[in-house]
């Protein structure tokens, strides 16, 4: 039985996860004229050797047996890829704010479907900070600033799409992570779909000039280890917590990111940006101090 220390490890983990994710804004505006698939490739690849050197030098490459399930793990790549070049588009297209907006739309998703496919029970008490989350997110990203600009970008409904798309496989992620707990740890899901997603956005290296990968490669490497490094983060801990508590806890990474965006890259801080933190917040203080539906998971990692 999952303890209340184990609980609390884990939400750490989720809630680390989700702060250096926050900085794949700095990442993305430091590389230069390298497409989507190009960057993604690279992150995956990058943080693919980071991994597996990890594992070598730790004696833990047992850890990457193929049980049962394993399907599932073709399914976590795919969405994982599906996720990644669908956000990374919404940004290109329609701008961060946007893109961060529907993007974190996940929660809704899961709040909906985790009970019914993984038999989570329904807590009434999880619509307060599923609610607040929602509502931060809005205040964030602005939407009627952003939707008034619609007619006049004929790229902006691409943008909504990708968008769109992005909030729904990542919900996705998070409740086929869960659904793979039993069968394997948090890192071998972040090396499985790591390397799935490789396979499938491998294309997209192959039109890049190797003279621009060279360019952009200090960035690249750092970006591929930082953001795998949450991921890995991420997946241990949403392992020991409910699908739809992790969801919420990961809105802290649009928090984070507006951090970064402010002190780093020196964009402006808006009123409702602030009221809209603070609402995220607080929305992952609520959820990560319930412990109903919690009180019967297996404690997997250490």
């Amino acid at each position: 039985m999952l303890t209340r220390a184990g609980s609390f490890k884990s939400q750490s983990e989720v809630i680390g996860g989700s702060i250096i994710y926050g900085t794949l804004g700095i990442f993305l505006d430091r590389i230069q004229d390298m497409s989507v698939g190009s960057i993604l490739f690279c992150r995956l690849f990058f943080g693919l050797c980071m991994l597996f050197l990890y594992l070598f030098l730790s004696g833990g490459l047992e850890e990457l047996h193929l049980g049962r399930n394993r399907k599932y793990l073709l399914l976590l790549g795919f969405l994982n890829t599906v996720t990644g070049l669908c956000f990374f588009s919404a940004i290109r297209y329609s701008g961060i704010s946007i893109a961060i907006l529907l993007l974190y739309t996940a929660p809704v998703y899961v709040s909906l479907l985790a009970p019914t496919i993984l038999g989570e029970k329904r807590n009434g008490k999880s619509l307060l900070p599923l609610a607040l989350a929602v509502a931060g997110v809005l205040l964030i990203a602005r939407p009627g600033e952003v939707l008034s600009n619609f007619g006049a970008d004929s790229s902006f409904f691409k943008g909504l799409l990708f968008g769109m798309l992005s909030g729904f496989s990542f919900g996705a992620v998070i409740i086929t992570v869960r659904y793979l707990k039993d069968d394997y740890s948090g890192m071998a899901q972040t090396f499985w779909l790591t390397g799935v997603s490789l396979l499938l956005v491998l294309p997209s290296i192959a039109s890049t000039p190797f003279p621009l990968v060279l360019e952009n490669l200090q960035t690249l490497v750092l970006f591929g280890v930082t953001i795998t490094l949450a991921a890995l983060l991420y997946l241990k801990g949403i392992s020991g917590i409910s699908a739809q508590t992790g969801s919420i806890l990961a809105l802290i990474e649009p928090v984070s990111g507006i951090f970064f965006d402010v002190t780093v890259l020196k964009s402006p801080l808006y009123i409702s940006t602030v009221i809209g933190c603070c609402f995220i917040l607080t929305a992952a203080y609520l959820a990560g101090s319930s412990r109903e539906g919690e009180g019967n998971l297996e404690e997997l990692l250490p």
